[in-house]
């Protein structure tokens, strides 16, 4: 019997963007995305979180991003970079088993 074992939840996810976003101070190519704290996650719901809720996601990106990126930023970011920031964020709050489940699809 072949044992798998899943590694910690990371604290930290850097996300390079296949279409930098554009700022005045020069073009943003990656995002360091960090896991959410308590207060990081005020005037949202967990549910929606989990849900991927896009304006509840909004709503934290500024406060978990490295550079910081504003809400506007995050809402027009490119279909497959918008996807992926997203899912960084749901993935956070993935159990010990969701992973385990996620790795096991994955191979």
């Amino acid at each position: 019997m072949t044992e798998t074992t899943t590694a910690p939840a990371p604290t930290s996810v850097v996300v390079p963007l296949a279409q930098p976003i554009t700022r005045e101070g020069g073009p943003i190519a990656s995002l360091a995305i960090r896991k959410p704290r308590g207060g990081d996650l005020r005037g949202t719901k967990l549910t929606d979180l989990v849900a991927a809720d896009v304006d509840a996601v909004a709503k934290v990106i500024p406060r978990i991003t490295t550079p910081a990126i504003a809400a506007h930023e995050f809402y027009s970011l490119e279909a497959d970079d918008f996807a992926e920031v997203v899912g960084t964020v749901v993935g956070f709050f993935l159990s010990k088993a969701q992973r385990e489940a996620m790795a096991a699809m994955t191979g």
